[in-house]
């Protein structure tokens, strides 16, 4: 576990890609640019990751998420040893793995509501 660094850029948007590639999700606004200006550079501090070879195999940013390939290989375990007290995730409701895996690991389900601003409706926020 390590904090993501300008050079995790690439391998941490190929993730965050991933993880919104759900129905209605817009994976492609997910850049390399936008992650060393937004998360990396600015206020995400818990950005970290599990790394095999130095490449960044998953994250922590409120959220946990590993690659395929990286699951079960204690990047939770990790995030918890490095100050972590709880991850909270969120599901889409097409999502039918992602609910049966959090209840899995004993996690509780709890009713949310997401307010994604976006297109217009945020271009809007930024005029007089």
């Amino acid at each position: 576990m390590r904090r993501a660094e300008g050079r995790d850029a690439d391998a941490l948007a190929a993730l965050l890609r991933a993880l919104n590639a759900g129905p209605g999700l817009h994976p492609e606004r997910a850049n390399a640019q936008g992650v060393a200006r937004d998360l990396i550079g600015d206020w995400w501090p818990s950005a970290g990751g599990a790394a095999e070879a130095d490449m960044l195999q998953g994250f922590v940013m409120g959220d946990l998420h590993a690659s395929p390939k990286a699951r079960r290989q204690g990047l939770g375990r990790a995030a918890a040893e490095d100050g972590g007290e709880f991850p909270c995730w969120d599901a889409d409701e097409a999502d039918g793995l992602a609910p049966a895996f959090h209840c899995g690991i004993g996690a509780t389900g709890a009713r949310m509501h997401s307010f994604p601003i976006e297109g217009s409706a945020f271009a809007g926020l930024s005029r007089p």
